[in-house]
């Protein structure tokens, strides 16, 4: 029965799809996640065949081109810490107590996580950096969501060669994306699960990332505390603060 109308739901749904502007849905999803201003204690876990392990975060963004990463745990990781203000990437390492600055653009695992140092640090808006295709409508996990295709535009700062994102149609929150290489290939795919009230929204806690030619391997990022309200010093996305910000 469930299977019957959520069938009838996406066929009906399918008729006014196309009258729907693809970058408008897109603009809708990243302003629920992100917001103006955020801060947001996260638990990371990632997950191997024969292992797995835990780390704690604080992450605070302001805009799409300042993020801040502090790792709180465990103590071999604790004090590390990732900032991007515009253009610029570093990484403070509290063992040599020395700032490091990373490339803008980078696909490398980020903390031995399945999440890339792209993804996490110098996320790129999927608004600016693409064009954008709305292909139709599809159900993801039994939610009608529309299903977007990204292409990079020409100068994009980016990694991905295409990014196919699904946006579920009642609460406009992506819930699946997929990110493709140049060469058109699978290389992971993001969920979003469990949604509950964070910041006084109703958004997805749970972010799972799935490398496609891995077999087991996963990494969750849970969300423990979420606020879009925080109040920022005018120099806490400062390279100066990385050392001391906690």
């Amino acid at each position: 029965m469930t299977r019957f109308f959520t069938s009838l739901i996406l066929a009906c749904a399918t008729t006014f799809v196309f009258g729907q502007n693809p970058t408008t849905l897109l603009k809708q999803a990243e302003a629920k996640l992100s917001g103006s201003r955020s801060a947001a204690e996260v638990s990371i876990r990632t997950v191997r065949p024969r292992w797995e392990r835990t780390m704690d975060a604080k992450i605070w963004n302001e805009g799409m081109d300042k993020t801040m990463i502090l790792i709180t745990g465990p103590a071999r990781e604790k004090g590390t810490v990732f900032l991007r203000n515009g253009d610029d990437v570093w990484h403070y390492v509290p063992g040599i107590k020395k700032v490091v600055a990373l490339p803008a653009a980078m696909v490398q695992s980020w903390m031995g996580t399945d999440f890339t140092n792209d993804a996490l640090i110098n996320a790129g808006s999927l608004v600016e950096d693409y064009t954008h295709k709305l292909k139709g409508i599809v159900s993801i996990d039994g939610t009608p969501c529309y299903q977007i295709e990204l292409v990079p535009k020409p100068e994009a700062p980016v990694v991905w060669g295409k990014v196919i994102t699904h946006i579920s149609v009642k609460q406009t929150l992506q819930l699946r994306t997929e990110f493709y290489d140049e060469d058109d290939y699978l290389v992971t795919t993001l969920k979003a699960t469990d949604i509950r009230d964070l910041g006084g929204q109703m958004l997805p806690s749970k972010l799972t990332i799935i490398p496609a030619d891995e077999e087991g391997f996963y990494t969750e990022m849970t969300y423990k505390k979420l606020d879009f309200n925080p109040m920022f010093a005018p120099d806490f996305f400062e390279r100066s603060n990385m050392k001391q910000v906690q």
